[in-house]
């Protein structure tokens, strides 16, 4: 799900993913990364972002219970 928060401001939430999946994204490959592609390329399209935006990706690793 994308949500448009302020000007030049995306946050694509997509969900929990394989260790390969996220590897095959670090090197710019595989599902993850046409799926981002995928959506930034259909916000351009519906002119909700500028044709020359650049995504930032961040993967964020959620901490078991076991870690505190």
């Amino acid at each position: 799900m994308a949500t448009v928060q302020k000007a030049n401001t995306i946050v694509l939430d997509v969900g929990s993913s394989s260790k390969d999946d996220l590897d095959d994204l670090r090197y710019g490959e595989g599902k993850l990364f046409k799926k981002i592609a995928r959506v930034v390329e259909d916000l351009k399209d519906a002119g909700e972002v500028a044709e020359d935006a650049q995504p930032v990706i961040i993967v964020v690793k959620k901490k078991s219970s076991k870690d505190w």
